[in-house]
């Protein structure tokens, strides 16, 4: 399990339901085209929600993990989460504040091996988030 994709997909989850909805639509406009026809795209938006749904159970999995956390764990998470590049050269406090909080989040979340397949959508959609 990686748990920085876990986290930044949780921080980060409105954006990326935000961009399926992007290409719901799109589809949902393509359904005029003549070449593939109507059903062509209404099996892709159906695939779609589909994600969306597998994706939203596991967010609501990891909301419920991150209710056993402090608002100063939370913040810690999403700002490991969100970083683009790695702890190390951060003050030795902060460094030990986010090994802490991911520790007990990674503890915490020990069941995220019942969403195998939303944990491999978030590695197949990662670029998006």
């Amino acid at each position: 399990m990686k748990s920085k994709r876990l986290i930044r997909f949780y921080f980060a989850a409105d954006e990326l339901n935000c961009a399926l909805d992007n290409l719901i639509l799109q589809n949902a406009c393509n359904t005029r085209d003549f070449v593939r026809g109507g059903e062509f795209y209404a099996e892709r938006i159906i695939e779609i929600i589909e994600i969306k749904s597998e994706l939203g159970r596991l967010w609501n999995y990891l909301d419920k993990v991150m209710e056993g956390f402090g608002e100063g764990e939370r913040r810690t998470l999403e700002f490991y989460g969100k970083a683009r590049a790695g702890i190390k050269k951060l003050p030795d406090d902060r460094r030990r504040e986010i090994k802490r909080a991911v520790v007990k989040f990674t503890r915490h979340a020990r069941f995220t091996e019942r969403y195998e397949e939303a944990v491999r959508l978030v590695g197949e959609f990662y670029c998006l988030l």
